[in-house]
């Protein structure tokens, strides 16, 4: 018995539209970044950020970079495809704002010596749009 030939165009377009449907179920961390000095604390908070500028590995590592120096974050999970960072981290020695503040702040290239002003924006904190400081 021979498939009509209409099916395989039919099947092809059902499974690409499966695919796109089912990633967008389905996320894998980009990046999983556990700090040097992070001790386990009973009443630790994540806070997920979407923030502008994470769009690959590599600038989730540079986002991350700029929370080494922030005391009390415990762990970030990076999802580069939705710009979407969690951070963990101990209430009682830091904040979402600070974290926020530090994300934000100018980024030094090593190599160069030269600051990158802008690079990330947080434009959501767990759920909540930020309004924007320019309008």
């Amino acid at each position: 018995m021979r498939a009509p030939a209409w099916i395989i165009p039919v099947l092809v377009v059902v499974c690409t539209a499966a695919g796109i449907g089912g990633s967008r179920l389905l996320v894998a961390p980009s990046l999983v970044h556990t700090f040097a000095d992070a001790a386990p604390t009973a009443d630790a908070r994540t806070a997920q950020m979407v923030v502008e500028g994470v769009k690959c590995v590599d600038t989730a590592e540079r986002a991350v970079a700029q929370l080494n120096e922030l005391d009390g974050v415990l762990k970030c999970v990076a999802y580069a495809a939705r710009a979407r960072l969690d951070v963990t981290y101990d209430p009682a020695r830091t904040s979402a704002p600070a974290i926020r503040e530090a994300l934000e702040a100018p980024v030094l290239v090593p190599a160069t010596g030269e600051y990158l002003f802008g690079l990330y924006q947080v434009v959501e904190l767990d759920g909540e749009k930020i309004a924007d400081v320019d309008d």
